[in-house]
C-alpha cells in the first residue's frame, strides 16, 4: 500500500488520548473528521507497519489514518486520493 502524507489537526487530552479534527492536503482541500470510530490500533499491519491506525469517519465515510509515532508523521492510503474519492 502506498501512502499519501497528510497534515492532520488533532486533539490531545490531558489523559494523553489523541483525537483527529481535520485532515488537510498539500492542494488546500480539508476534511473535519466527524469522529474516531474506535480507540487507536498498534499491533502490526498486514504490510508489516507498526504506525498506529486511527478508525475515523469523514463526510459519512470509514477512513483509517496512520500516524508513525517515530517521524511524527500522518498518512492515508493514496488509492482514496487517486481513486477518485474526494479523500
Amino acid at each position: 500500500m502506498e501512502r499519501t502524507y497528510v497534515t492532520v489537526v488533532a486533539k490531545i487530552t490531558p489523559q494523553g488520548d489523541l483525537f483527529p479534527l481535520k485532515i488537510c492536503f498539500e492542494d488546500g482541500s480539508e476534511f473535519t473528521i466527524d469522529r474516531r470510530l474506535q480507540a487507536p490500533q498498534r499491533n502490526p499491519a498486514k504490510d508489516g507497519t507498526t504506525d498506529w491506525r486511527f478508525s475515523c469517519l469523514v463526510e459519512n465515510r470509514a477512513l483509517t489514518l496512520f500516524y508513525n509515532s517515530s517521524s511524527h508523521r500522518w498518512s492515508i492510503d493514496s488509492s482514496l486520493r487517486s481513486g477518485g474519492i474526494p479523500l
